[in-house]
């Protein structure tokens, strides 16, 4: 994949800092976040731009999300038009994804007009890029979801650029105190981590692959309720087809788009995407494969002789601690494609 230019200046030291009084916490994702918290300088300030405040952040997430549903209901050319309007990077390959399925992105229909984001934090000072870190609650399903939107440059609007559902009981650690801010951290980079932002995806990535890899990924837990999930049903397909055929599971992260902050402790959360390949290979003896019809209509086809290979993108959430495990606290997952022989 083709590194995006207008992408790299997200790795240039920026800062955030939280509206005063904000917290959030559900049962579905647990405890509050206080602050984002900076470990080095604020940027110089210039006079090209006021900074943003609370009311501003509030108003442009409210805008772009309002937006964003809209998007994933409108079709062809000006449904692609739409989308780049307000999404970018991850978020936008998502959508598209899904546009070209013929769906709207699932995670675009929890986010009703009636969810109302809170800003959980927002730019400090006058440089860019400038970033706002939001969450929404889907009531019906009591799931939050944590959003991500930047703008590049002074002539670049705010776009969303990551949306991830928060798993069940996971927290968002601590982000600080108001009086100071949080850079980007370059994915990268693992400076006072246990490992890199880029590393913890990969190896997150290994830890979920079928056949389970000999030694597990070290520092990395992988016993969340999305890696659970996809264990569970990968045996449940791995059962169902018996003597005909077998099942393997590769994720590979894609981090073209990824985006990390620092946290109050000195460690990183980190938005990221993952790419699943689903391989069923049909076994010596077996004539074919009937496919479910969601399936067949996929691949293009009912049967196969070969083998059939399904992929999905994962948007995962990463915390990356100073010591102890890799954490995830979101993620979920897109079925777009299939191919069958």
């Amino acid at each position: 994949m083709t590194r995006r230019p207008a992408r790299r200046s997200l790795r240039r030291t920026t800062t955030l800092i939280v509206a005063a009084g904000l917290a959030f916490g559900t049962a579905a994702c647990g405890t509050a976040t206080d602050a984002l918290v900076g470990l080095e300088p604020a940027p110089s300030e210039s006079a090209a731009a006021a900074p943003l405040d609370t009311d501003g952040a509030a108003a442009i997430a409210a805008r772009l999300l309002d937006a964003r549903l809209a998007a994933s209901a409108t079709k062809g050319e000006e449904g692609d038009k739409a989308r780049a309007e307000v999404l970018t990077g991850d978020a936008l390959t998502v959508a598209d994804r899904a546009a070209a399925m013929g769906v709207a992105d699932p995670r675009a229909e929890q986010l009703t007009k009636e969810a109302e984001p809170t800003v959980l934090a927002q730019s400090r000072g006058r440089d860019w890029p400038r970033a706002i870190l939001a969450t929404t609650l889907d009531s019906t399903t009591n799931t939050q979801f944590l959003h991500v939107m930047v703008s590049e440059s002074p002539e670049d609007p705010f776009k969303i650029t990551s949306t991830v559902a928060m798993l069940g009981g996971a927290e968002l650690p601590a982000l600080g105190s108001a009086n100071a801010g949080a850079p980007f951290v370059d994915p990268e980079v693992g400076d006072g981590l246990v490992m890199s932002p880029a590393k913890a995806f990969g190896q997150y990535a290994a830890a979920l692959a079928r056949p389970a890899p000999k030694k597990a990924p070290a520092s990395v837990a992988a016993d969340d309720a999305f890696a659970a999930a996809l264990r569970d049903s990968a045996s449940r397909q791995a059962k169902a087809l018996g003597k005909l055929g077998t099942l393997k599971q590769e994720h590979k992260p894609y981090l073209d788009d990824a985006v990390a902050f620092r946290l109050a402790d000195g460690g990183v959360v980190a938005f990221g995407l993952l790419r699943r390949t689903d391989t069923i290979a049909v076994r010596e003896g077996a004539k074919e494969l009937v496919l479910p019809s969601e399936l067949a209509k996929l691949v293009g086809k009912k049967r196969v002789q070969k083998s059939v290979a399904l992929t999905s993108l994962e948007p995962v959430v990463l915390v990356v601690p100073t010591e102890g495990d890799v954490t995830v606290i979101g993620a979920s997952d897109l079925l777009y494609r299939g191919k069958g022989s």
